[in-house]
This record gives C-alpha cells, structure tokens and sequence, in this order.
C-alpha cells in the first residue's frame, strides 16, 4: 500500500489503463484477526479495533503526504478532534480484515475522514469510525491552512473523488463545517 503509483491509484478509484472505473474507497489496511488481539469472549478485542483503525487513518493520511518527513520538514501535523466508533458485529480468529477509508470533505484546515472495518472472508462490516481532524502548526500549536501543494492537492482531489460516492451508512456528523 505504500507503492505511491499503486496508492494514488487504488485511492482515487482511477486505474491508468481504465478511465471509465469509478472512485471507491481507499484501502487502508488489509490483515486477519491475530490471536493475541483476542479477549477473554475469543472474539477481537475493542482496543484492537482502535488500533487497526488508527492504522488506517495514518495510512489514508500518508496517501495526501501527511508522514514523518513532512512533519519533521515542516512543523505542521494533524490533531484528531473527534474519533466516533461504532462496533456492528464481532470479529472471529482469524477473520480476514479490510479497511476502507474516505475523505468525506476537507477545507485544507479540517479533513473530515470515515473508515469502515469489513470481515472479507463473510463480507460484513463489523465496525467504522468517524473522525474530524486538524492541521496544526507544531511551533505555535495552533490549526493552519494547508499550504504546500504537494498536500493539498493531492488531499483535494482525494476529497473530490471520494465526494463522488455514496455517503456512507452511518456517518453520524453530516457537516462538521459549521465548527470552528
């Protein structure tokens, strides 16, 4: 997933050699429920599940350029401010994993981003998260505009893309623009 080609490509929903493919949504983490993320009910524990989506949201973030270079190159970060987790059904040992991402919308400030964490193997989703979060300056610790347009574009035409599909089943903010 980190191959830049193949990560613009599979975010956007646009493949080189097919213009006609529609956007879907990124592909963040792939992997199966490991034995040591089960708990005492042998079913995957909650922490995991953050962890798994925690994973994702950085994932998604790299594909716009949000990495460890670009923070320590710039002083500029992103802060969550809201994390909202819904789990649907339970994960089994050994369930094959899959979490799709989208950017629901940005405005260089703010990226309002929802993940959704699928069984593969049994093709159900077992839980999403929502999340709103900040560009901050790191030296003043204050929200900033993206500026560098090697982020914001690509962060801009992710958002275009995926503004293209369908608003996903349980997305609880339908607008956090009105905050500030």
């Amino acid at each position: 997933m980190k191959d830049e080609g193949a990560v613009w490509d599979e975010a956007s929903g646009a493949n080189a050699a097919d213009t006609e493919n529609a956007p879907r949504p990124y592909i963040s983490f792939r992997g199966k429920v490991e034995p040591h993320w089960l708990d005492v009910n042998r079913h995957m524990n909650v922490s995991w599940y953050d962890r798994v989506f925690d994973i994702a949201e950085s994932d998604l973030f790299e594909v716009f350029g949000i990495h460890d270079d670009y923070i320590r190159r710039t002083s500029y970060s992103f802060f969550r401010l809201e994390k909202s987790v819904r789990y649907e059904r339970e994960l089994m040992p050994d369930a094959q994993l899959e979490a799709r991402s989208v950017v629901l919308w940005t405005d260089l400030k703010r990226v309002h981003h929802f993940h959704e964490l699928w069984n593969v193997d049994q093709n159900y989703r077992a839980a999403t998260v929502e999340g709103l979060s900040i560009h901050v300056d790191l030296r003043l610790r204050k929200a900033a505009r993206i500026v560098e347009r090697d982020v914001a574009d690509p962060l801009s035409a992710l958002a275009t893309a995926h503004a293209l599909l369908p608003w996903p089943k349980g997305v609880t903010r339908r607008d956090f623009r009105t905050r500030t």
